[in-house]
């Protein structure tokens, strides 16, 4: 059974409402972007963070992505590094800063 995230998806990725314009590929799409600042285990006894800046968006929104694309979020660019499609129709797309 297909779950009933269209007019959900349709909500969060408004930027009126939770997500932001993204340009990608020649184009525009919208997405939630978060750039949590995580904790990484250097081996030593400083504690270190680094950001982990990512974008949710429509799979449909992506027919064709490929590692070290740019895109412009917020007027910074970053390249993608890594991708999941989760099988919802959502995919989250693991970002770099230049």
């Amino acid at each position: 059974m297909a779950l009933p995230l269209a007019d959900d998806l349709t909500n969060i990725l408004n930027v009126d409402e939770f997500a932001t314009a993204v340009t990608y590929n020649g184009g525009s799409i919208n997405g939630v972007f978060d750039n949590e600042t995580v904790p990484v285990e250097t081996g030593g006894y400083v504690s270190v963070h680094e950001e982990q800046p990512r974008l949710t968006c429509r799979t449909t929104d992506l027919p064709i992505i490929a590692y070290n694309q740019p895109m412009i979020i917020n007027a910074v660019t970053y390249y993608v590094r890594a991708w999941i499609h989760d099988g919802t129709g959502v995919t989250v797309i693991q970002l770099e800063k230049s």
